[in-house]
């Protein structure tokens, strides 16, 4: 993917470091390459959040920031997952249906009596099986195309998913622990899906920051073929990020009930997965990968959800949510290119 963008790392490949583009200063660079738009993105932000407080009373009333953390959980979490398996250069398209699939899954089992706690840590491991042994072998071992792997896997596990409830929705409106990563709020103020998230997005950037395997997943995007040079194991990086991906998804399904009650089988429709990369990519993840910080997924999700927060409260249905949604991922997309360009020139 990131092929015709990186012709100017490439003529650099006989020079001394150009085989240790994990360590100095190669992924430092590149992870600051993303701070001009997230700031801009930052700005963005900060100027609607001002016109909102200004024009709708609505928007500062605690119930209404609480629901915009709500419903702002999923997308983040989600955004963690896309945001590493984007840095190497790929997108996950099965995340949606990954999130259907541990939905049914957890409905099942805690619906067959096993103890809830127990059934999410399962649900979680399937996720990250998916995601590791499906997605992650065929594409860092076997070296299928990420686009094929992951549109199949995502049309076989939405089938499988409408196969395995009988195309039906399961109600666990009684299941305390959905409720509570979903639904509930610390205070009645906080939601804690909201705190999951966010600590995700911790432990995520931390260790994409100043973790060995961090740096493999900066220099895997970079530069394929100097990473290998340099001993980078892309063949079992690039399935470890594809777990990841599948393990917040499968946590994902389980928050996703809480908040509608209901396990659905088509919870994770592509709509989500369209939110989830435009978040991404808008704040300055690259979507040639290599470039970009979980961080900056972060600043992305909030733009967005305070977007359709504002728009909802001025009337404005989904579809036309899911106009400006595509709309944004379009130009972020552009943008990208564009920076990309730039940065080439400059080198």
């Amino acid at each position: 993917m990131s092929s015709s963008e990186d012709t100017t790392v490439r003529t650099d490949a006989a020079s001394p470091t150009a085989g240790r583009p994990a360590t100095g200063t190669g992924w430092r660079h590149r992870l600051a390459g993303s701070s001009a738009p997230a700031y801009a993105v930052a700005g963005l932000l900060v100027l609607v959040v001002v016109f909102e407080l200004l024009t709708e009373p609505n928007f500062s009333s605690s119930s209404n920031v609480t629901n915009l953390l709500r419903t702002g959980a999923v997308p983040m979490l989600l955004c963690v997952g896309m945001t590493m398996v984007i840095l190497t250069g790929g997108i996950d398209l099965s995340m949606g249906a990954i999130l259907s699939v541990c939905g049914i899954a957890y409905a099942k089992l805690v619906m067959d009596g096993l103890s809830p706690e127990v059934a999410l840590v399962l649900t979680v491991l399937l996720g990250a099986a998916i995601g590791f042994l499906v997605n992650g072998l065929l594409i860092g071992r076997v070296g299928l195309s990420f686009f094929v792997v992951t549109l199949a896997s995502a049309s076989l596990l939405s089938g499988f998913a409408l196969l395995w409830s009988g195309n039906r929705q399961y109600d666990l409106s009684w299941d305390a622990l959905a409720r509570t990563l979903g639904n509930d709020a610390l205070g009645g103020v906080l939601p804690y899906g909201a705190l999951i998230a966010v600590l995700a997005v911790v432990v995520a950037g931390v260790v994409l920051t100043y973790t060995v395997f961090g740096r493999s997943v900066y220099a895997i995007g970079g530069n394929p073929e100097a990473a290998q040079l340099s001993g980078i194991r892309s063949q079992w990086v690039v399935p470890a990020v594809y777990g990841v991906s599948g393990a917040c998804a499968g946590l994902a399904g389980v928050m996703m009930i809480g908040r509608q009650t209901i396990a659905d089988p088509t919870a994770g429709n592509n709509t989500i997965v369209l939110y989830v990369v435009a978040a991404t990519l808008l704040a300055g993840v690259s979507i040639t990968g290599g470039s970009g910080s979980v961080f900056a997924a972060l600043i992305g999700t909030a733009f967005l959800q305070v977007l359709a927060n504002a728009l909802a409260l001025r009337g404005f249905n989904n579809s036309w949510q899911m106009v400006v949604t595509g709309a944004i991922l379009l130009v972020a997309v552009y943008l990208d290119r564009v920076r990309q360009r730039l940065l080439a020139r400059r080198a």
